[in-house]
């Protein structure tokens, strides 16, 4: 409930559910009181959720996750190469993790390319773990079509083109099966919320802009999933309401 309360404009200024509210979702998935007390107890001291005045929304931990997966996906055209020089990194573990946490795929065996980002957050992060002397970052424009196939390959696109396909029809026959209540719409897209940001934020490689094809399937998926939401704003309203019921 707190993912979809984030991302919803017709939910932010609801109060945030407390509970005897999110008891009712759990009863769902039958989940027990016990377990449930548990886990909002272990998401709150994992800073996953924060309760406040007994009611739970993001904690820092998932806003501090959302802000980097966002920051990853808020790319420019073109393309980042960083060559790692020969006898220069003596911590390659480290720096490889590196590497990986921006979204960089090992092009070979000393040189990685990731995309450009609005803000650039790798330089800085090279810097201060000490690596800036040990990678010579470069800025390309365009590469012929023979490396942005490779390129494409890297990041698996044809593969995460079917995957996305695949759910967005998924989602779709659950969220509006025919027959359904009002209310049990309304639980559907909040039962869906981290599923939808799971897939489509935590789960969307952070590949080059230009690697994207004009049918890519992100952001009609995206796009219908912000309708269905705003279609639903009263029925979802209206369970934000029902804590006493």
């Amino acid at each position: 409930m707190a993912v979809l309360q984030s991302v919803h404009p017709g939910l932010r200024e609801a109060p945030a559910p407390r509970a005897s509210l999110i008891r009712r979702l759990a009863e769902r998935s039958g989940l027990r009181d016990g377990a449930l007390r548990t886990a909002l107890s272990r998401a709150c001291a994992a800073g996953s959720l924060a309760a406040v005045e007994g009611r739970y929304r993001l904690g820092p931990l998932s806003l501090e996750e959302a802000a980097a997966a966002r920051a990853l996906l808020a790319r420019t055209r073109g393309y980042v190469l960083g060559v790692v020089l020969e006898g220069e990194a003596a911590d390659l573990p480290s720096l490889r993790e590196l590497f990986a946490r921006f979204g960089f795929r090992p092009l070979q065996r000393s040189v990685w390319v990731g995309a450009r980002t609005v803000e650039d957050h790798f330089g800085p992060a090279l810097r201060q773990a000490g690596f800036d002397g040990s990678v010579v970052v470069f800025q390309a424009d365009e590469v012929d079509a023979a490396a942005r196939a490779r390129l494409a390959r890297l990041w698996r696109l044809e593969d995460r083109a079917a995957e996305l396909r695949g759910f967005h029809r998924r989602l779709f026959e659950h969220l509006t099966e025919a027959g359904i209540a009002a209310t049990e719409a309304a639980w559907r897209c909040v039962e869906a919320a981290p599923v939808w940001y799971r897939v489509a934020v935590q789960e969307e490689p952070p590949f080059p802009l230009d690697l994207r094809g004009d049918d890519y399937p992100l952001e009609p998926l995206n796009a219908a999933w912000a309708a269905h939401l705003q279609a639903m704003t009263s029925e979802l309203v209206a369970l934000w309401s029902s804590e006493a019921t």
